[in-house]
């Protein structure tokens, strides 16, 4: 698996808000097609936010990069924003008291 954690910083909570919506609204289809496993938001501060990704492979990430993250990305830190980000294969545990009802599925 891999995983890639995504640190921003906006220019104020109203530009935080609407780019977490249009990021959500954007890549609902990663989930779709079965290769974004999973998706963490820590609102660190009141305009900063860190995105924890997981996914089945890096190959994915990569091919979804060329085809939009990179440019959403650009697009944040030419409308002032900050974005920096760190990955790397990832081994993924999980206790057998997981309880699904406790995440929002994405359909």
């Amino acid at each position: 698996m891999w995983a890639v954690t995504r640190s921003i910083k906006f220019q104020n909570k109203l530009a935080k808000e609407a780019i977490i919506n249009a990021l959500k609204s954007r890549s609902k289809d990663m989930f779709q097609d079965g290769d974004m496993i999973i998706r963490a938001f820590t609102n660190v501060t009141e305009n900063s936010i860190e995105i924890f990704h997981l996914f089945k492979n890096k190959e994915y990430v990569n091919k979804q990069r060329a085809g939009w993250t990179n440019q959403f990305w650009q697009d944040i830190r030419e409308m002032g924003g900050t974005v920096s980000f760190t990955e790397g294969e990832c081994e993924v545990e999980y206790s057998p008291r997981i309880d699904l009802k406790d995440f929002s599925k994405i359909e």
